[in-house]
Parts: C-alpha cells; sequence; structure tokens
C-alpha cells in the first residue's frame, strides 16, 4: 500500500465494539500498528452509544453480532453522525442488520492487517 494512503490512518481515533476480548484486543494492536489510536472498545451496542456520547472518534469498527444481537444500532447513529465504520464478521451474520446496512463494506475475522488497512483508508475517503 502506497505509505500517502497509510498517513491517512495516523492518529485516527477509532472505536472498537467487538464482543470477544481477545479479538477485541488483536485489533487494538493491528489498529496501532496502523498508527491509528484506539480510543475506546465496548462489547455491546448499549456500551458504544454510551461512548459515543462522551468521546470524538473519526471511525470505528464494528462485530456484527454481538453476544447474539446486532450491532446495528451503533451503526446507524454512527451513519446519522456522518462517520466512517465497517463492519466485522466471522461467519454470515447480515440477517442480523437490517436491509439499508448490507452493502456496508465487511471484512471477514480473523482481519489481515493490510485488508484493514486498505478498508479504512477506502471508507475514510468515501466519507471524507
Amino acid at each position: 500500500m502506497p505509505a500517502m494512503d497509510l498517513e491517512s490512518l495516523q492518529g485516527l481515533r477509532v472505536l472498537v465494539v467487538e464482543d470477544n476480548f481477545v479479538l477485541a484486543e488483536s485489533m487494538k494492536w493491528a489498529l496501532e500498528g496502523l498508527g491509528c489510536e484506539v480510543v475506546g472498545m465496548a462489547p455491546t451496542s448499549e456500551r458504544a452509544l454510551a461512548l459515543l456520547r462522551s468521546m470524538t472518534i473519526d471511525a470505528a469498527i464494528l462485530d456484527i453480532d454481538l453476544q447474539g444481537l446486532s450491532s446495528a444500532p451503533v451503526a446507524e447513529h454512527l451513519l446519522a453522525a456522518g462517520l466512517p465504520f465497517l463492519f466485522l464478521t466471522g461467519y454470515e451474520s447480515a440477517a442480523l442488520l437490517p436491509e439499508s446496512l448490507h452493502e456496508r463494506r465487511c471484512l471477514n475475522k480473523p482481519v489481515d492487517p493490510d485488508a484493514l488497512a486498505l478498508a479504512l483508508v477506502a471508507e475514510i475517503g468515501q466519507r471524507g
């Protein structure tokens, strides 16, 4: 990936919404390796929405399935705020999302750091 693209990730304030602690920590490590700052981690939509009310972020990474519940409320909040985000999934979980979110960028777990970087750069570029 060109260095210019990676520069857009430097200092990017990211919220990670993931219910598996080990995967959340792995995602944090990968994001920090890309130059991002992980400003919060949440295992549920409720916790993520509370964090969003108390902090400023630039982007978010959302696991679709959070203990059997959808992260769609967080995605809809981010859409309304005009903030970039992408979904993660360990399996086919689009059924947990409303149809309006089916076309959003989604990566499969485990996430390759290069694929994560490309997806984040594309999402940031697309959203401003």
